[in-house]
């Protein structure tokens, strides 16, 4: 962006916080609906993402009958393995992703998923020969118990994914710019892959820790559904944020034929292991 037009969309920060820019209370509890469910799997429908996470762990899921995947969402990992493995158990609290994660078996003819909505440790889980939780933040924390409860229930093979830092040139949905001028604030992108792999070894387990980097390209149909998500993910409300949001995204986002694309590439860590 060129000075004049930071200087331009400093100013309507400005207006646009007066004008009522700030988190709508209950946003975040209430995050995942039909519509937001549909925006994360529409991102995924053309991601490499999968395949990424999959190939990382190599011959080691072969060995593999059944999965856990803990913290599932609409299965963008359970759908996958359930296409290679004879069984998998896909667990998540979430209403919304549990349905779509349904709707999704359905559509795809895989009767060996089942979905168990609710939250780790509220609900008895088996073993399996995978256990998998990819970005679950809380569950993955260097001091979780869930890390010593994972190893007791993965018989062949562990696997955790976590975000990596982001390069220079990495501005997730432009946040670095958007947090400060709509939110008065710096985005704080938590990476915490090795705070997990330090917890894994206070357990005496020594993961293979292998980085990917696949897309994450986020697909739009109209500039104002653009708007409808950065309003939805940024906890924000009024129409002073969204003009903002829209002369922003306007100069920002790709055009490709009818549909408006936020670029991004993301960067993790599979961290997987063989229970001794």
């Amino acid at each position: 962006m060129k000075p004049p037009e930071q200087k331009r969309h400093r100013r309507e920060h400005s207006t646009a916080l007066r004008r009522g820019g700030r988190p709508a209370a209950g946003v975040r509890a209430e995050f995942w609906t039909e519509r937001t469910v549909a925006w994360y799997k529409r991102a995924n429908e053309r991601s490499d993402y999968a395949a990424r996470v999959l190939g990382a762990l190599g011959p080691a899921l072969a060995g593999c009958r059944d999965a856990l995947d803990v913290g599932a969402g609409f299965g963008a990992l359970a759908l996958p393995l359930a296409r290679r493995l004879e069984a998998v158990t896909a667990l998540d609290p979430s209403a919304a992703m549990a349905g779509a994660l349904r709707a999704g078996a359905a559509s795809a003819g895989l009767a060996n998923v089942t979905v168990v909505e609710a939250k780790w440790g509220a609900a008895p889980m088996r073993p399996h020969d995978l256990v998998i939780c990819a970005h679950v933040g809380g569950l993955l924390d260097g001091g979780s118990p869930f890390l010593r409860d994972a190893g007791t229930l993965a018989q062949r093979l562990g696997a955790f994914v976590r975000d990596l830092p982001a390069g220079p040139d990495d501005d997730k949905f432009f946040y670095r710019e958007l947090y400060p001028a709509l939110l008065g604030r710096p985005y704080e992108h938590r990476c915490r892959a090795d705070d997990t792999v330090a917890g894994l070894e206070r357990l005496g387990i020594h993961p293979c820790v292998t980085p990917i980097e696949y897309s994450s390209d986020q697909p739009f149909d109209s500039l104002e559904e653009a708007c409808d998500f950065w309003m939805a993910y940024m906890g924000l409300e009024g129409e002073g944020p969204r003009d903002y949001l829209r002369r922003f995204l306007s100069e920002r986002l790709e055009r490709r034929g009818a549909e408006w694309i936020a670029p991004f590439r993301k960067r993790a860590a599979v961290i997987a292991w063989r229970p001794s």
